[in-house]
C-alpha cells in the first residue's frame, strides 16, 4: 500500500475485505496495490477523502449499488480475442459441439453458459463454430432453439459484448477471409459480428459467487459451460465449490471446460477429467448419464511404477529432452525453446517437455510464458510436485506471496506422500526426502532455487 493518509491500513483492509466478500476476487489479497490505484480514482472521482467515506458510499442503497457496478467492472481483468485457445477450440470442433449436435438431433435445443464473457468474444466465436458445424451436417442453424449465455460481473464490459464490435486486435487470430465471412468493417479498425451470430447469444449481469448461494445464478440446465481463466482470481476452495455448483447445472451428457491455469483440476465425484488432445474437459460421471458411454472416452488409466508421482507422457521425451538441453547448454536457448514448441504441436500432453520449455522461459525472462507453462503442466498432471516448486518461486519472485505459499504448501503435502528416495520427475535426481529437508531449511522452501536447465 501507498502508506497515503486515505489509506490507513485498517480502512485498506475493511474495504479490500468487502470487495473480496462481493466478488471473490482473492487476486487482489497480495496485489493491494493494484486495488489501492483502482480505488482511488473512483475515490478522487466522488471526492471521497477516506476509505471510510467510499465504504459509507457503497452502502448507500441504489446509489451504492451503481457505485459497485462501476468498481466491479473497474477491478475485473477482461483481455480476450476469439477463438482463445486453439487446442480448446479444436476439442469443441471435433468431440464436444459434433456431440451436443447428434444427442440435441430430435430436439434441436442446445443451452451454453459462457460465464465471464468479458467482451462476448468467447459466445460469439461459440456461435461461429456451432453455426458452422450444424451447416457442414447439413442442419440449418435457423431450426434450431439455441441459447447461449453470457455472464460477466463487468457492465461495461456487457456493454461492450452487446454492440458486437470489436478492434483487430480481438480479432488477431482469424484469417482474413473468415474475419470478411464473420463480420462487416464499420471503420479502419472496427469490425462488427454479423447478426445471425449475434441473435444467438444474449448477455447478463451475474456475480459468480451467486452460485453459492441458494437458488443463485443462472438456472440449468446447461448442455456445456465454459469457465475460463475465471477462477485463477478466487482461492482454491471457492474455485472447487464454484466448480461443483456449475456441474449440478449440467444435462448428464453435458460438459465443462475450464482455463489452463486454474488452481484445481481434479473434480471427482461430482465429475471426471477426460482428457483430449492438448487440453483437459470435464463431464459428470458415467452413471450421471444413464449408463450411456459417449464417443470419447477416458483413457484407461496407464499403471504406474512403483513411487511415481506424475503420469508418465504419452511419448517418451527423454531423448528428445536430452537433445534439446544439449543445445540450450550450448547458450542457443531461443533454438531449444523453438524446439519445444515444434515437438508439443506434435505431442501436445507431453508434461515433460512443457516443463522444460517453463524453466527455459524463465531463464530468458519471459516470465508470464513460463508461468503459463508451468500452470500447464499442473493442469495436465495434477501430481507434479517441481513444477509447483517452480511455480511457487516464480510467483514469490513477482510478488505473489499468498498465492505462492498455497501452491508451496500443495506442493509438500505431495512430497509427504511419497517414500523419502523417491526420485521426483523434472527434479535433476532430487528426491522427496531432500525436497523435504531444504523445505525445512528455508522455512517452508522461500530459499529453494529453480535448478539448472542441465542436470
Amino acid at each position: 500500500m501507498t502508506g497515503s493518509a486515505a489509506f490507513p491500513p485498517a480502512g485498506f483492509r475493511r474495504l479490500l475485505n468487502a470487495v473480496t466478500h462481493r466478488t471473490g476476487l482473492h487476486y487482489y489479497v497480495d496485489k493491494a496495490d493494484l486495488l489501492e490505484q483502482v480505488v482511488g480514482a473512483r475515490m478522487a472521482l466522488h471526492g471521497c477523502r477516506t476509505c471510510h467515506d467510499y465504504l459509507a458510499l457503497l452502502d448507500d442503497g441504489a446509489r451504492g449499488d451503481r457505485e459497485w457496478r462501476e468498481l466491479e467492472s473497474a477491478i475485473t481483468i477482461g483481455e480476450t480475442f476469439f477463438f482463445r485457445y486453439a487446442e480448446q477450440f479444436a476439442a469443441l470442433e471435433h468431440t464436444i459441439l459434433p456431440q451436443l449436435i447428434r444427442r440435441a438431433a430430435a430436439t434441436r435445443r442446445l443451452r451454453i453458459w459462457s460465464v465471464g464473457c468479458s467482451n462476448g468474444a468467447e459466445p460469439y466465436s461459440i456461435a461461429i463454430l456451432l453455426t458452422r458445424l450444424l451447416d457442414e451436417a447439413g442442419m440449418n442453424p435457423a431450426d434450431w432453439h439455441i441459447e447461449i449465455l453470457g455472464t460477466d460481473i463487468s457492465t461495461r464490459a456487457l456493454e461492450q459484448a452487446r454492440q458486437a464490435e470489436f478492434s483487430a486486435w480481438t480479432l488477431r487470430d482469424i484469417a482474413p477471409a473468415q474475419c470478411a465471412a464473420w463480420f462487416t468493417p464499420v471503420s479502419p479498425r472496427i469490425w462488427r459480428l454479423h447478426e445471425c451470430y449475434r441473435r444467438m447469444v444474449r448477455f447478463r449481469y451475474s456475480n459468480v459467487l451467486d452460485l453459492l448461494r441458494p437458488d443463485g445464478g443462472p438456472p440449468g440446465p446447461f448442455d456445456l459451460i465454459l469457465c475460463r481463466n475465471v477462477l485463477i482470481y478466487f482461492a482454491q476452495v471457492q474455485a472447487q465449490a464454484l466448480v461443483q455448483a456449475m456441474a449440478k447445472r449440467l444435462v448428464p451428457e453435458g460438459w465443462i471446460l475450464l482455463g489452463h491455469s486454474e488452481p484445481v483440476s481434479c473434480f471427482a465425484p461430482c465429475l471426471e477429467t477426460v482428457r483430449l488432445p492438448g487440453t483437459l474437459a470435464f463431464r459428470p460421471p458415467l452413471q450421471g448419464r444413464g449408463g450411456q458411454d459417449v464417443s470419447v472416452a477416458s483413457p484407461a488409466p496407464r499403471r504406474r511404477p512403483a513411487h511415481a508421482l506424475v503420469a508418465m507422457p504419452e511419448v517418451d521425451s527423454a531423448p528428445v529432452a536430452a537433445e534439446i538441453r544439449q543445445v540450450a547448454d550450448t547458450g542457443r536457448v531461443p533454438l531449444a525453446m523453438r524446439m519445444c514448441r515444434d515437438h508439443l504441436l506434435r505431442h501436445p500432453m507431453d508434461t515433460r517437455i512443457h516443463f522444460l520449455f517453463a524453466v527455459l522461459a524463465w531463464g530468458e525472462g519471459s516470465l508470464l510464458q513460463a508461468e503459463e507453462s508451468f500452470r500447464r503442466v499442473i493442469y495436465l498432471c495434477r501430481d507434479h510436485v517441481m513444477a509447483r516448486c517452480y511455480l511457487a518461486r516464480l510467483l514469490e519472485d513477482a510478488g505473489g506471496g499468498v498465492e505462492a505459499g498455497r501452491i508451496r504448501q500443495q506442493m509438500m503435502e505431495l512430497v509427504r506422500r511419497c517414500p523419502p528416495d523417491t526420485v521426483l520427475p523434472d527434479g535433476d535426481g532430487m528426491t522427496a526426502g531432500g525436497l523435504l529437508r531444504l523445505a525445512r531449511q528455508a522455512s517452508e522452501a522461500p530459499a529453494i532455487r529453480h535448478a539448472q536447465v542441465t542436470s
